[in-house]
């Protein structure tokens, strides 16, 4: 059996896993977030596979816990499918690292270019594309994903080099957004008076980070910055120290809230 390990907030990684899984066959989807609130998880399957959206140049800090956290890493083959709205930076790298340290190889990794969907930064309508270029980034994703099906399954060993200068980028034009430890970082969160108590916040959240407490969203402290909770609210009311984001959103065109709360809560492979 091989294993496909996911984050995802909006639906890219997700989407993608489904490709993989679907063309890998005998392929189970997990949610990483699902399998940290277990006292105990380990990494395994014939072939591992890890997919998830790139953070300032490198690996999101709950997939790095996950696999410095992980009881045992038992995989012989490991995998990667790493996505950002221009660049990947040092996380194909970085990843590498981490399994290294778990005497573990990545042997095989693409970065591919989807949209971003941080929707803090200044620089974010700047770089949202128009709606048809959207389209074909992600049919392109698709197509990628399909090739290193086919790649993975040929046993071929090939992983994508990064770029430091696209990791130290982030860091230069927006060194103070980047933070070592995301989790409280829901402490600049605000609810506007726009707030319907629709709920979609919460079951978008990944890490069940949020609760509707008399018809609003309360924050508990372990924000991923994953950007879901903003993205999928209907009335941009979660303003960030503040501001109000009603810039346009990005949901991938194949994922639905409905699906992300399944899987979220471990009820769906995808």
């Amino acid at each position: 059996m091989k294993k496909i390990y996911v984050f995802t907030s909006t639906g890219n990684s997700l989407h993608l896993a489904r490709i993989l899984a679907r063309e890998l066959e005998e392929c189970e989807i997990l949610s990483i977030p699902r399998l940290m609130e277990e006292s105990e998880w380990t990494i395994d399957g014939d072939a591992a596979g890890f997919i998830f959206p790139c953070y300032y140049g490198t690996v999101p800090q709950i997939v790095s816990r996950f696999i410095r956290g992980a009881a045992d890493i038992t995989g012989r083959k490991f995998f990667a499918m790493i996505s950002a709205g221009r660049s990947t930076g040092l996380a194909m790298e970085h990843l590498r690292e981490l399994l290294e340290e778990r005497g573990k190889s990545l042997h095989y990794g693409r970065s591919l270019t989807m949209v971003s969907n941080y929707m803090n930064g200044w620089y974010y309508s700047a770089v949202m594309p128009a709606r048809k270029k959207i389209s074909r980034l992600q049919d392109q994703a698709d197509r990628t994903v399909s090739a290193a099906a086919a790649d993975i399954l040929a046993g071929k060993n090939s992983v994508d080099r990064g770029s430091r200068g696209n990791y130290l980028l982030p860091r230069i034009l927006s060194p103070g957004r980047y933070v070592e430890d995301t989790r409280p970082w829901d402490s600049e969160f605000s609810i506007s008076g726009n707030c319907t108590g629709c709920g979609n916040c919460a079951r978008a959240c990944p890490v069940d980070n949020i609760r509707l407490q008399d018809g609003r969203p309360e924050f508990s402290g372990n924000c991923q910055r994953c950007m879901g909770c903003i993205q999928f609210c209907p009335s941009s009311a979660i303003q960030i120290q503040g501001k109000v984001m009603n810039k346009r959103k990005y949901v991938h065109r194949d994922i639905t809230l409905k699906d992300l709360t399944a899987f979220h809560r471990g009820e769906a492979s995808g």
